[in-house]
């Protein structure tokens, strides 16, 4: 009997299982698809018929599953000495990985047969095997499923049938040491996944003798990679594995359409890699996208209260576990420690929505309390209820904090989970004791309804959350509210304060009766009063503060956004809370989407009320950044506070820039000071950045200069950056104003005199803004070019800030690409780059120049540099933006250099796209080839001029249709010309009083130039440079007179050795001292016809010029030799020929 076979052999080990009373059908009926449909049947089978209960609690049970475990199952569980994993998957089977061996077996077996497992044996490793590199699936028509295990150094072997053990195919993947992870099944193949998160599709193939094919995906590349969200990967591959970096879990997402590519685009299922960081990356076709959710999720725990209060960046968040929630949403299992307070661990699930794919979104979170942190837990999504796992426990939890988590503890009957999944809608586990179990859950009562996890908006807060913060609002009425109010402000106020109290009926009743629907249009009720409220939360004065003296209005100047704290880090962040209960507020209700637009008080028009809202919340994050640099004592921004201030006291307290007068008043008593003021009004901190911006440097001391200008350039970098953190996550958004008191021209101002000292032709910018501004002031910027910064180390430190700040103010910029002020964004954008190529810093230009698309400075400075593989390279980058269109123009509107690089370089990468734009002025194109090729031809005075005109003549011919084979011989020959000015050897030109610039010497005739190799008694000349004379008489017409010259170099060439001491004994080996026969053979070697150039050796032997040497038979027998070789060789090749 087989070992394999277990039929009729029960283990002492086997547990009891009720058996299923109906019979079982065979798994393999054909096709994956009826393999599926029959096992899911037969889980509906065994689920309408329990088996024995093994765990217990009110509201589940676990029971036993399917058929009992074959007997090598059981020993190998009960007996294995190492790591043992297990692994369940839809298809029907499960496996067990112990060492290198693979035990296989169906869940449901036939009704008369025992169940037997299948043994398969993996690849040899030096690490451990996991069941997670293992996979069983089934082929098109196949009856017994298919495998692929994976070794962690990434060796694939394939079973076509796992009925047949020693038949299988070993494939290697080239994963440069990666250790692989896991496998995931796909629609259209099977996925590997390494701990680096590098993403090798394998798919079988059964042509032939069966095998796999291994493709490792990767993202788009371009020149320093690609700046950009899209592009700007952070983990592909090839990378340490980082607890940041190294993989969680693989998910594959079905195909859906994205906006941006249509209703006609071939749909393509997404992959989705999350790593610990969390990280997450998403691969969509041939569209990569990598998405950063420290941030949000720091954010959503803040929200929710799971995060001690303080700041976020002391907040640790990895992820656990990963599963796919709907068909456009993602489950993530979150574990979080405040590495600061305390090191208890907290958990939660969060749903992370990827429904616009360069956008993740943070939908919900959930906070988990497991039982016990003693290991790491894993989770599996139920329809209503997730479960987590361990090995020592399985627990159940309630999205709603009312109930409590069920739990079962499984390590006190000496038993362990190893495994869990979820196949076909049914929540199975894998016991190391009892083997694969169920979870079946107790029916709920008509009237009972479990909320799913992610059915509530992320950051309401919990009954019990309620007052855990400073805000004053927890402590308003929304009924007195409601009763005293009289306009749309206040009942806003009140549905609002409804909401935050847990009464949605009466804040919707409210809403209903204020803001009835309509047709949205410009400044709508609803715009004018959710935008009015925003910004009165944000500029609230602090309640809990006695300096704080304002008049109060009705119930309508309800101070939402007040804070009892009496820390400005503290009043900020309260701020930033009941903005985010507000926004939460209006989703909620469906307000949001209803917003329209308003009319703007800084730009032209109307803008949207959602980008208004958004900005808002960048104000904000603005705020928070410069109040930590202040708390930190940051030079300047206690300088640019004072410089506020200052400015508020002739303002009006409606102005931009005025204050109430009570505050005022405090000011000048020193009650208040200047930063309580400034970051109070959280809607005018931009006067802050404008006045740390325009902060007049030191005069007469350069250095002194040079520091005020780095740390004024790093306390915008940091505000800046986090204001663009948010604005990332937003949608497109308008122009930035342009006015006299824009941010946007304060930046560009600083930008300009933090470069001044080092990049002095960037006064052009400065006079740019001030057009904008239509300011008619002179610029006095003249004294600041002229300082010069002795410091080298500093200096580097303020280009690198500057270059930050530049990057800022570009996307601060980006808007203005519109039709109407594109003129102005691209002047913008080359007057801030241009400088960086100018002084040297050619990295810098090309970032900024790849992120902004400057395509013009891109080609400029690959032509300067000579770099036409740097070129190219960005053609082929930005082919869908129009760059090869702009590469041609920028280059047939240059000198005849660039025309040639034109045609040699760029024009075999894009034929098409080059003869399309040369098809715009077709009429002109027959008669201009020959026109120009003739004006090369007669061109005398200069070669430049001589290739200009070849060049240009190969440009026409190549526009033309139409034949134009005589324009195109003439104009290569007149280029070969030109290039054999260029390698002229530097010895001729000194002897003959030649320029070294080649492009700027005279057009030499071909055989003056042959002659001068004739006459040049040089010992420097090569073979090479007796070649490139033979290159040169075919440029002569007469045929006798190009027989003698050819006849003269190898004379020459002869001469050249000294033939008196040739050895006759080893005419081989002093043939190759010669120059006469290196030159021969470099002539044969070349592809050139020998019969041609090479005279007949009677002709060698009677020229005059080697009469002294043919009358020595030592040179006369070495000649007619190696003739002899020469002509034997041309007889072999013509009898191989033949």
């Amino acid at each position: 009997m087989e070992y394999n076979s277990t039929g009729g052999m029960r283990s002492p080990f086997s547990p009891r299982v009720r058996q299923s009373i109906g019979g079982r059908r065979p798994i393999g009926l054909g096709s994956a698809k009826k393999n599926q449909s029959i096992v899911y049947s037969k889980f509906m089978q065994s689920v309408e018929q329990p088996g024995d209960v093994i765990y217990k609690t009110a509201m589940s049970s676990i029971e036993t599953f399917g058929t009992p475990l074959p007997v090598m199952v059981t020993e190998t569980l009960t007996f294995a000495s190492g790591d043992v994993s297990v692994r369940m998957s839809p298809c029907g089977w499960c496996w067990v990985v112990a060492g290198r061996r693979v035990l296989a077996w169906p869940r449901e077996a036939a009704a008369c047969a025992a169940p037997t497992a299948r043994e398969l044996t993996l690849p040899q490793t030096d690490l451990a095997h996991k069941a997670e590199l293992v996979l069983l699936f089934y082929e098109e028509g196949a009856q017994i499923p298919s495998c692929i295990g994976v070794s962690p150094e990434g060796v694939v072997r394939y079973w076509p049938s796992v009925g047949a053990e020693g038949a299988y195919t070993d494939v290697s993947c080239e994963l440069a040491g990666q250790e692989c992870d896991r496998l995931a099944a796909a629609s259209r193949g099977l996925l590997l996944a390494t701990t680096t998160c590098t993403l090798v599709k394998i798919n079988t193939t059964n042509e032939g003798r069966p095998t796999v094919v291994c493709q490792t995906l990767r993202p788009p590349s371009g020149w320093l990679g690609g700046i950009g969200r899209r592009v700007s990967l952070l983990f592909f591959g090839s990378m340490p594995a980082h607890a940041d970096t190294k993989l969680v879990g693989v998910v594959v997402l079905p195909p859906w359409s994205s906006p941006e590519s249509g209703e006609t685009a071939e749909e393509e299922e997404c992959y989705a890699l999350v790593a610990g960081g969390p990280l997450l990356q998403l691969w969509c076709g041939a569209e990569v996208h990598e998405h950063h959710l420290r941030r949000p999720l720091s954010e959503a725990f803040a929200r929710s209260h799971l995060a001690p209060q303080g700041d976020l960046n002391s907040l640790e968040i990895m992820a656990l576990d990963v599963h796919a929630h709907g068909a456009r949403g993602l489950l993530l299992l979150l574990a979080a420690v405040n590495v600061a307070r305390s090191p208890d661990m907290r958990y939660a699930l969060a749903h992370i929505s990827v429904e616009q794919r360069d956008r993740a979104r943070v939908v919900s979170l959930c906070a988990l309390h497991v039982p016990r942190d003693d290991e790491p837990p894993r989770c599996l999504p139920l329809p209503t209820r997730p479960l987590l796992y361990t090995s020592t426990y399985v627990a159940c939890f309630s999205p709603t904090a009312t109930d409590k988590a069920e739990y079962v503890d499984v390590s006190a009957e000496s038993d362990r989970i190893l495994g869990a999944a979820l196949c076909d809608g049914l929540p199975l586990l894998f016991s190391r004791k009892h083997g694969v179990l169920l979870l079946r859950a107790a029916e709920p009562g008509p009237q009972h309804h479990t909320p799913s996890i992610c059915d509530s908006p992320m950051g309401s807060p919990c009954p019990s959350d309620m007052y855990d913060s400073n805000l004053s609002l927890y402590e308003i009425d929304p009924h007195e509210v409601s009763a005293m109010s009289t306009d749309a402000a206040g009942k806003l106020k009140s549905a609002f304060l409804f909401h935050v109290r847990g009464e949605p009926g009466a804040a919707a009743r409210l809403l209903a009766e204020l803001f009835p629907r309509a047709e949205p249009h410009s400044d709508a009720p609803l715009d004018r009063t959710a935008l009015a409220l925003a910004q009165d939360m944000l500029d609230d004065a602090p309640a809990g503060d006695p300096r704080w003296k304002l008049r109060g209005g009705g119930a309508t100047r309800v101070a939402l956004g007040s804070s009892a704290a009496l820390q400005t880090a503290a009043q900020l962040r309260d701020k930033q809370r009941v903005f985010a209960l507000f926004l939460d507020f209006l989703r909620a209700h469906g307000l949001w989407r209803r917003l329209a637009c308003v009319t703007s008080e800084h730009a032209e028009g109307a803008v949207s009320t959602q980008h208004e809202l958004c900005a808002l919340g960048e104000r904000l994050a603005a705020a928070r950044a410069l109040q930590r640099l202040h708390q930190e004592g940051a030079p300047l921004v206690d300088a640019a506070l004072h410089r506020v201030t200052a400015g508020a006291e002739g303002e009006g307290a409606d102005s931009s820039e005025g204050e109430e007068a009570e505050v005022l008043q405090a000011l000048r008593s020193g009650a208040l000071a200047a930063a309580d003021v400034c970051f109070r009004r959280v809607t005018r901190i931009t006067r802050v950045l404008r006045a740390l911006a325009e902060l007049p440097p030191p005069a007469h001391d350069a250095r002194a200069a040079a520091h005020h200008a780095l740390h004024a350039l790093g306390a915008l970098t940091t505000a800046l950056g986090e204001m663009h953190k948010l604005r990332a996550q937003a949608g497109p958004r308008p122009a930035p104003p342009l006015g006299p008191r824009a941010l946007l021209s304060a930046l560009a101002a600083l930008h300009k005199r933090a470069q001044a000292p080092y990049l002095t032709s960037y006064e052009c910018l400065w006079i740019m803004v001030c057009r904008w501004c239509y300011c008619m002031t002179c610029v006095s910027g003249d004294s600041e070019c002229a300082h010069k910064c002795p410091d080298a180390s500093l200096r580097a430190q303020l280009l690198e800030a500057a270059a930050a700040l530049a990057e800022l103010l570009l996307a601060e910029a980006e808007p203005l690409r519109a039709a109407r002020t594109a003129h102005l964004y691209e002047r913008l954008r080359s007057d801030t780059i241009t400088p960086y190529l100018q002084e040297g810093q050619l990295e810098r230009a090309a970032a900024l120049a790849e992120k902004f698309k400057d395509f013009e400075l891109l080609i400029d400075m690959c032509v300067r540099r000579g770099d036409a593989q740097r070129l190219c390279a960005y053609v082929d980058r930005f082919a869908h933006e129009g760059m090869a269109e702009k590469a041609f123009a920028w280059l047939a509107s240059r000198g005849g250099p660039q025309r040639a690089l034109l045609l040699r370089t760029l024009a075999p990468r894009a034929p098409e796209r080059l003869r399309a734009w040369l098809a715009a002025a077709p009429e002109h194109a027959p008669l201009a080839a020959a026109l120009y090729a003739d004006l090369a031809e007669q061109e005398t005075e200069r070669v430049a001029r001589m290739r200009t005109a070849a060049s240009l003549a190969k440009l026409c011919a190549l526009a033309d249709e139409g034949p134009q084979a005589d324009a195109w011989r003439r104009a290569e020959a007149r280029l070969a010309l030109a290039e054999q000015h260029g390698a002229l050897p530097r010895d001729l030109r000194l002897h003959h009083g030649l320029d070294d610039d080649a492009e700027g010497g005279r057009v030499m005739d071909p055989e003056e130039i042959v002659q001068m190799y004739i006459d040049s008694s040089s010992r420097s000349l090569t073979e090479y440079d007796y070649k490139k004379a033979l290159d040169l008489t075919d440029f002569v017409d007469d045929m006798e007179r190009r027989d003698e010259l050819r006849l003269r170099v190898w004379c020459v060439c002869i001469r050249r050795d000294d033939w008196s001491v040739c050895r006759v004994d080893a005419p081989a080996a002093e043939m190759q001292d010669k120059m006469f026969f290196r030159l021969l053979d470099l002539v044969h070697l070349m592809g050139a016809d020998l019969e041609l150039l090479l005279p007949p050796v009677e002709d060698i032997l009677t020229a005059p010029e080697l009469a002294e040497l043919v009358s020595d038979p030592r040179f006369h027998f070495i000649i007619k030799y190696g003739y002899e070789q020469v002509d034997a060789t041309r007889t072999d090749h013509l009898i191989e020929a033949s």
